[in-house]
């Protein structure tokens, strides 16, 4: 069962600056748009870097109109410092941007934000151009789904097109998420299959199985054991003589190496 990916929760309406912005227009773009951060790009949407309020604290150096320096504000000594409002983007932006893929799953994203401790991540397709931003808040969408929604999923999707069980033979109901599979299926591997194929419907938190099935087809047979073929050289060791028995047994045992080793072919033949 697909599960979903970034590309299903990202937005794709992404504010975003040039890369030869000037600091003013930076601070202008996130007051009047009310953001945090705001990502740079090229004349090709090719991903260069984040600006944050926290680029602009840190690389900054403001001035009360007295010639002091704002409080809070203590880099002013830094020998890179871009001096307000004179910076570009470039200059302030911090980089490379955390950025995935669209076809991520968003356990993936959750783990790279979580890693990172940030909470949103740029979404780039393969020449790196941007394509969205995914955000904390976004990765909770799977669970907004209406509960007729997962049950149309785990009915349609999962028991009639990927297990082709009969209508009728398997019910779904879902309460807040958490489906109760009841009926009989003909095999125990589908009754199981119906179970683990459901857990990865999108939105659904838990399963209570109570399938039934009519034969258990998960025991494995036993495997038939194959005849034992006579091996005449069964036995032998190098430079010794064999365990004779029955007719091979010669009645003189006590001639030469060369006369025991005749009788040895003879025997064989």
């Amino acid at each position: 069962m697909t599960q979903w990916q970034v590309r299903d929760v990202m937005t794709t309406d992404v504010i975003t600056a040039p890369d030869d912005a000037s600091v003013a227009e930076i601070v202008a773009v996130l007051t009047d748009r009310q953001i945090t951060a705001v990502p740079i790009v090229d004349r090709f949407d090719v991903v260069l870097g984040v600006v944050s309020w926290t680029d602009l604290r840190d690389k900054i150096d403001i001035r009360l109109p007295d010639g002091e320096p704002h409080v809070g504000w203590r880099r002013r000594w830094a020998p890179s410092l871009a001096q307000w409002p004179e910076g570009t983007a470039v200059e302030v932006m911090s980089g490379p941007a955390l950025t995935i893929g669209a076809d991520a799953s968003l356990s993936a994203a959750a783990r790279m934000m979580y890693r990172s401790e940030v909470g949103r991540l740029l979404v780039v397709d393969g020449d790196n151009r941007l394509r969205g931003i995914v955000t904390r808040s976004d990765l909770l969408k799977v669970h907004a789904r209406l509960d007729s929604v997962i049950r149309d999923d785990v009915i349609h999707r999962v028991l009639h097109r990927t297990l082709m069980i009969p209508p009728g033979d398997v019910q779904a109901t879902v309460d807040d998420g958490v489906v109760s599979l009841t009926g009989r299926t003909a095999r125990k591997m589908t009754a199981v299959a119906a179970a683990q194929l459901t857990e990865a419907v999108p939105g659904v938190v838990g399963v209570v199985d109570q399938l039934t099935f009519a034969v258990d087809d998960t025991a494995a047979a036993a495997p038939a054991r194959k005849a034992a073929e006579r091996d005449p050289l069964l036995g032998w060791w190098i430079g010794r003589t064999p365990a004779w028995s029955g007719a091979l047994v010669p009645a003189d045992r006590t001639g030469t190496h060369d006369e025991r080793t005749v009788a040895r072919a003879a025997a064989l033949q």
